[in-house]
């Protein structure tokens, strides 16, 4: 396999991969915390690497709608700091979700995981669903944050700007 052709995420359904990492870090002398910090939970996705694997799919879901959603507020340079400041809001509000959120995200990845790979589509009704969790999900103090972000970074660099404007006349 051509080293343009290696996909990282492909090792996160391998089996083998994921015990021979585990002994790799075990035989090291020192605490291992590259990429994900699983600490005491690398266990639980050894066990379950698949299951690992379906949450990665579910998080790129949800950010992918998020993503989509900050874009169409055309927030210009505020975009990038709202979509983070939400990112960040989400994945703490989505850590115990209610039972219905948890349902409608679940159908969510099992209708992407029953399509063969690369065929399923990130849909509008699909947009729409997730949409919906981000109503349910962020609080209307959330929404603020979010927008607060937004506007702090363009206060920042409307204020950088300053000076090359006086410079410029």
């Amino acid at each position: 396999m051509a080293q343009d052709d290696f996909n990282f995420m492909d090792l996160l359904e391998d089996d083998d991969w994921f015990e021979a990492a585990a002994r790799r870090e075990e035989s090291v002398d020192c605490e291992a915390l590259a990429g994900y910090g699983w600490g005491t939970h690398l266990g639980a996705v050894m066990v379950n690497p698949q299951g690992h694997s379906h949450f990665v799919q579910l998080r790129s879901l949800v950010m992918q709608a998020w993503k989509q959603l900050v874009a169409e507020w055309d927030l210009g340079i505020g975009a990038e700091a709202a979509s983070a400041k939400g990112q960040e809001l989400i994945m703490e509000r989505l850590h115990r979700p209610d039972p219905e959120i948890q349902e409608t995200l679940l159908a969510l990845l099992e209708a992407k995981l029953s399509k063969p790979q690369g065929e399923w589509e990130m849909t509008e009704a699909v947009h729409s669903q997730i949409r919906d969790v981000f109503g349910k999900v962020l609080s209307q103090e959330d929404w603020k944050v979010i927008a607060a972000s937004a506007r702090d970074h363009i206060y920042s660099h409307v204020l950088k700007q300053e000076p090359v404007a006086v410079e410029s006349l």
